[in-house]
């Protein structure tokens, strides 16, 4: 069995891998990572017999937290991507080392899976949009604020919008204050995901797969026709691949 663990910044998501499938997987606060003794506990409930463990993180401070809790959990090998595991892909990234782990993995998932080019559309705390070619090169992305992070500006920034809870809104027009808001996030992220995806295509890979992760993915798969197929745990699949790479 191997553990892969996706450490992002609001959630970590932990994948238990069973003879190449996902058994199990369910996701802790990233914050959880501050109490040792808490989160070794949950990760040894979740792979008590687990011999290896394959990480990515965007949070640095998270890390070596959850390689000690991995270890103390009884997982003797852990494996950081981008630390000593290299993600497979030639990364044309212009600074390589800006380029965070959790792209990599997803577009190494893509890439490892579907052998052709692909757009990665992955909504969580951020959105990327990143491009991987049937040649297994890594060309680069682009980056907007999640959904959660718009939700949390509107209320921050404004004297009368509320914050309210994602989820999918009615209809387009929205009736009330709440919905508006909700309408205008999702439908406007799946404009921005069509939008972009139809740039990205007709200047880099103007056949490529598009796949939608992450927490928003299945609400933005819904209303974004660029979107060709749905995979919620592609990192966690990516790094299940790596645990393979020597």
């Amino acid at each position: 069995m191997t553990l892969a663990v996706d450490i992002g910044n609001t959630n970590t998501a932990v994948g238990l891998f069973r003879g190449g499938r996902l058994a199990r997987r369910f996701a802790l606060p990233t914050a959880m990572a501050r109490s040792p003794g808490r989160l070794r506990k949950r990760l040894r409930a979740a792979g008590s017999r687990s011999r290896e463990a394959v990480v990515c993180s965007v949070v640095p401070w998270a890390t070596p937290s959850v390689v000690r809790a991995l270890r103390a959990a009884g997982c003797p090998r852990v494996r950081v991507a981008g630390r000593g595991l290299r993600v497979p892909l030639r990364n044309r990234y212009r600074y390589p080392r800006q380029v965070g782990q959790d792209r990599l993995v997803g577009a190494y998932a893509a890439w490892t899976r579907f052998k052709r080019d692909c757009i990665v559309c992955d909504f969580g705390t951020a959105i990327t949009i990143d491009v991987v070619t049937r040649r297994g090169e890594y060309l680069g992305g682009v980056i907007a604020p999640g959904l959660e992070i718009s939700l949390e500006a509107l209320a921050a920034r404004t004297a009368l919008l509320p914050n309210v809870a994602l989820k999918e809104p009615p209809e387009l027009l929205g009736r009330d204050t709440a919905n508006s808001i909700r309408a205008g996030l999702v439908y406007g992220c799946a404009a921005l995901c069509d939008g972009l995806v139809g740039q990205l295509k007709r200047r880099y890979a103007p056949r490529a797969a598009v796949i939608a992760t992450g927490g928003a993915g299945p609400l933005i798969a819904k209303y974004a026709r660029s979107i060709d197929r749905l995979k919620p745990h592609l990192v966690l699949e990516g790094l299940l691949a790596l645990a393979s790479v020597r």
